[in-house]
């Protein structure tokens, strides 16, 4: 074996002091990153419940924004794993320039989305006018600014994709305090800058983010000494880029899939209440930050169980997934009982109206009982990314999308909004049955011969 890959603590590390150094920076970042859109939202809920309602309107565009540099990035990061666990660093600068093309393109394309859809889009949504154009104005700015997310969510891949998960955690702790700090300032008008309302707070997370993607950058030149940034040759690389799409796509298109489901919750749960799209933000808000936990873990796993893939090491990657199953049970439902327990103050903290606290309190209790089960879909869901079962990854989605749309609008059709937040948990264990189907049936036809492991292996499989 390539004394290289021996070398490389991704393959010879024990399994849980490497999954806990690498998933520990990579949690925190998350959750310093989720402030972006939590810190966003308590403090346009200062604004007016209107305000709040415009930010829960303007997700599909974040979310998609997101989505598409988490595919890039993720794509980019896989192959770049398995090619360094193969021992092949020859092939890294092809990798990151055809990775970069990609993030250039996607940038343009939102330019054009600024210009010519995002109008239509909110017109489509609501009449208000005062909502219409908080969202247009909120959404243009994240949009014309897209390559800041992009970039900064790329270079941070390259980070991680080497194992440098704490150094990924400079680049977004920078970002997130950046974003804190000028939110109020950009918001509220603060030390003589005007006050620009909702706006203030698009413009004060693309500054942030163009900052953290500079720090990001910086750091891989300077630290990151397995990938490069020479390119002799420009011309994009066709094999290269069919491969990060292979993985890209799909795991783009899972995460631009939470677009279409606020955008259908949204639109589901508007007519019930006009207070309803302001809750069902306050509560994603809160999920998200409490599910960083699996998210953090399961993007370590990508580059881990990749490198362990490459390097035909078929015991690391199921240990690491034993591991990570039982680590986000544990923290799911702590964060579970807390969200119950502790559900009145937490709503208090985006300025919850009478009204908003009567309908926030069973939405958020019901949405934070499926935490455990998101953690599981999401460790699941990562291991299938890297062992290149990106279409298992997509058809996740795909189940998440059918089953949260289609069961919130049949409970919505009861008149009883309670019901309609019942679909949340439903959908979740459907996706983490079928998440442990299909991690069953890769073990045997993904390419390695994970049927004919170690029987301790093979034993795992079974329990699975």
């Amino acid at each position: 074996m390539n004394t290289k890959t021996e070398e490389n603590k991704l393959g010879t590390m024990p399994i849980g002091r490497l999954l806990f150094q690498m998933s520990v920076p990579l949690v925190l970042s998350l959750v310093i990153q989720v402030l972006y859109g939590l810190v966003d939202s308590l403090y346009v809920a200062r604004i007016s419940n209107e305000a709040l309602t415009a930010v829960s309107l303007c997700m599909p565009v974040q979310y998609l924004i997101t989505g598409i540099g988490a595919g890039i990035g993720v794509g980019t990061n896989a192959v770049l794993s398995k090619q360094l666990g193969a021992g092949r660093k020859e092939n890294t600068c092809h990798i990151v320039k055809n990775g970069l093309l990609m993030a250039w393109c996607a940038s343009l394309l939102f330019i054009v989305i600024a210009l010519s859809v995002v109008t239509p889009f909110f017109h489509f949504q609501t009449d208000i006018p005062q909502i219409l154009d908080m969202c247009t104005a909120y959404s243009r700015v994240l949009c014309l600014f897209a390559f800041a997310s992009l970039h900064q969510v790329f270079f941070e891949r390259l980070l991680s994709a080497t194992g440098k998960t704490g150094l990924t955690m400079i680049s977004m702790a920078a970002g997130s305090v950046i974003n804190i700090i000028l939110d109020p300032v950009m918001i509220f008008g603060w030390f003589g800058v005007p006050a620009l309302g909702i706006e203030g707070a698009a413009y004060a997370t693309v500054i942030a983010q163009m900052i953290a993607g500079l720090i990001g950058f910086g750091l891989n030149i300077s630290k990151n000494k397995e990938v490069t940034f020479r390119f002799p040759d420009k011309k994009p690389d066709m094999e290269i880029i069919r491969r990060i799409l292979n993985i890209g796509i799909p795991v783009a298109i899972t995460n631009c899939m939470i677009s279409v489901l606020a955008f259908g919750i949204n639109n589901i749960v508007l007519p019930l209440s006009v207070v309803a799209p302001a809750v069902y933000v306050a509560c994603i808000r809160l999920q998200s930050f409490a599910a960083m936990p699996a998210n953090g873990m399961s993007d370590a796993n990508v580059s881990i169980i990749a490198f362990n893939l490459g390097a035909g090491k078929n015991k690391r990657i199921l240990d690491t997934l034993r591991l990570s199953i039982f680590a986000n049970l544990a923290i799911g439902i702590t964060a579970a009982v807390a969200f119950f327990i502790f559900t009145e103050p937490l709503l208090l903290l985006f300025n919850a109206s009478d009204e908003m606290l009567r309908i926030g309190i069973p939405a958020l209790r019901t949405i934070g009982s499926s935490i455990p089960l998101i953690g599981i879909s999401n460790i699941l869901r990562g291991c299938l990314q890297a062992l290149g079962r990106g279409k298992d990854s997509f058809g996740l989605s795909v189940v998440q999308a059918v089953f949260l749309l289609g069961g919130a609008w049949l409970f919505s059709l009861t008149g009883n909004l309670d019901m309609v937040w019942l679909s949340f948990p439903l959908m979740e264990v459907v996706r983490a049955g079928l998440a442990v189907a299909l991690v069953r049936k890769s073990f045997c036809c993904c390419g390695i011969s994970f049927c004919t492991a170690e029987k301790e292996s093979c034993e795992y499989i079974d329990s699975v």
